[in-house]
């Protein structure tokens, strides 16, 4: 488990990184990983399209050093997700 990814609904956060959730009031982040588990795949072949996606994506790796120290939101916390991604681009250099 990574210390800047956390689950939404257990811990605090500084950015939320997750799809919609209405019946919490969560807003869809520009992070949110668009690949569903199962549907799309297992999870570390999900957790591979994302990376893939999110790097041939130039308007947010832009807005990757937003995400630099932050803890970051998401459901799958503590499993493996698209957040810890996230972070390890966020902070790595």
């Amino acid at each position: 488990m990574s210390r800047w990814v956390v689950h939404c609904k257990k811990q605090k956060y500084d950015v939320y990184v997750g799809r919609a959730v209405s019946r919490s009031g969560l807003k869809a982040s520009v992070w949110g990983n668009p690949f569903i588990l199962g549907k799309d795949g297992t999870r570390e072949e999900v957790m591979a399209k994302y990376r893939a996606w999110l790097l041939a994506n130039p308007a947010l790796l832009e807005k990757l050093p937003d995400l630099k120290g932050k803890v970051l939101g998401c459901w799958c916390a503590p499993e493996a997700c698209h957040g810890d991604i996230l972070a390890e681009l966020a902070n790595s250099g």
